[in-house]
């Protein structure tokens, strides 16, 4: 066998072992049957066309290359795995916590006794809010509030008007914000409900509140 097909032979059994890591294709060389390979050829070269040591060198080199590449490959799958699973357990906890959602929909579920409103402000405003049912009836109202420019939590708690506490279900915080000129004031709204699920798929959490679906961007603010 001539050297040049030898080292040819050589490295094509290497790309193909390295195609396979890649391609992850089970019917593909992979590093153990590039060594057996590697092994056998050596054996049948001819004596007097020996492979020449530099090219030897390299195709040993290429065979390492390729086994790190494969043990790297085992690493990541195995801290992948791993970071699943934390994720999936870290999720989990938070089922039964009240999330802070972008929006002015408020959700109270069965045993809340109050809900929360967050507003961010652009300057300073006096802000009023009206809690109101799914039929657009008004239950309750809130303030007005002098309040700063910047973050705010608005607690509502759970009562009518009348300060009798009102059925689970789902309301609306409608805010209006107004300057010391009477002109409304930008802001942004966050509302509170509680976590009552979680589903996991292809490594991503999907959280039930409010009757919806949520991913972990969805939440701004997690409390007890």
């Amino acid at each position: 066998m001539a050297v040049q097909s030898t080292i040819s032979e050589i490295q094509s059994a290497g790309q193909a072992a390295q195609d396979a890591a890649a391609k992850k294709d089970k019917n593909a060389l992979g590093k153990d049957e590039f060594l057996k390979l590697l092994t056998a050829q050596l054996e049948k070269q001819d004596p007097t066309q020996p492979m020449d040591n530099t090219a030897f060198v390299a195709q040993l080199a290429q065979f390492s290359t390729l086994e790190q590449m494969s043990n790297s490959n085992e690493t990541l799958t195995k801290m992948l795995a791993g970071q699943t699973t934390a994720l999936q357990a870290s999720s989990s906890q938070m089922v039964g916590k009240t999330a802070m959602l972008a929006g002015d929909a408020l959700t109270l579920e069965p045993g809340d006794t109050s809900a929360k409103i967050g507003i961010n402000l652009d300057k300073n405003a006096s802000v009023a809010v009206e809690i109101q049912a799914e039929d657009g009836t008004t239950v309750n109202a809130l303030g007005p509030l002098n309040l700063t420019a910047g973050d705010h939590t608005i607690l509502w708690d759970g009562t009518d008007s009348n300060g009798t506490a009102v059925d689970s279900g789902k309301y609306t915080a409608r805010v209006v914000a107004l300057g010391s000129d009477g002109q409304t004031v930008s802001f942004k709204q966050t509302s509170s409900a509680r976590i009552t699920g979680m589903t996991f798929k292809d490594g991503t959490p999907t959280f039930i509140a409010g009757g919806n679906s949520l991913q972990l961007s969805d939440i701004t603010e997690l409390d007890e």
